[in-house]
């Protein structure tokens, strides 16, 4: 017979397991309210915006930063003269979110540098860039023209990182495009074996990722945003 109330019990590993979920809940849900507070509807993420959340996450920035960093996104957004629309994406707020990471850490070790600095990470993007370039397969000649523009961006002075965030967008829409039918399906098989779904949004989010960053493997394709470096 099982003791009263011993339904409810659950093991340390299991308590710790489901606080640590609370907390990510809570980091991902923090972020999204705080984001559709500044930008208005539409109230959804979309799965590049999950990513960001989950890149933040895993780079271990504390909620408050990154929560600042967004702020600065929208504030600088709307003192440029001449802006129309609205950010429509958490990409856009990926720089501040950074930036404020990297005052933060600064502020805690003083003079010691702890990150990679602006200028290395752009030198060592252009490098990979202009390797690519070089020998860029046939088969995915569609992406010299993109690779192009974001090497005249690197090789400034004064580059704009948000035009480098533009074209990574831009870069991974055009691998998805350009696809094949039978790498999609193949990485749609190993997708479905590996991971259980409760909605069709949430299968297309992780095979999109997927089928992008095995063909980024498959071709050696060098990722645009000093995010990566």
């Amino acid at each position: 017979m099982k003791e009263a109330g011993s339904k409810y019990s659950c093991s340390p590993e299991r308590g710790f397991v489901e606080r640590k979920n609370r907390k990510r809940s809570k980091y991902f849900q923090s972020i999204a309210l705080h984001f559709f507070k500044l930008r208005g509807a539409p109230f959804f993420l979309s799965s590049k915006d999950l990513d960001f959340i989950a890149k933040w996450e895993k780079m271990k920035i504390p909620l408050h930063i990154v929560l600042e960093g967004i702020e600065r996104a929208f504030e600088n957004f709307r003192r440029k003269p001449g802006r129309k629309g609205k950010i429509q994406s958490l990409a856009f707020c990926n720089l501040q979110v950074l930036r404020a990471f990297e005052l933060d850490r600064e502020r805690k070790v003083g003079d010691k540098k702890m990150i990679m600095d602006r200028d290395e990470k752009r030198d060592r993007a252009k490098a990979e860039v202009r390797k690519f370039l070089k020998k860029i397969p046939r088969q995915i000649s569609y992406l010299k023209e993109p690779c192009s523009r974001a090497q005249k961006v690197l090789s400034q002075s004064h580059f704009d990182e948000e035009e480098l965030e533009r074209i990574e967008e831009e870069i991974e829409e055009i691998i998805w495009k350009n696809s094949l039918d039978e790498e999609k399906d193949r990485v749609k098989r190993k997708v479905l074996g590996e991971y259980k779904f409760k909605e069709e949004d949430e299968f297309e989010r992780i095979f999109k990722i997927k089928l992008v960053k095995v063909l980024r493997d498959k071709y050696k394709i060098p990722y645009i945003s000093l995010f990566y470096y």
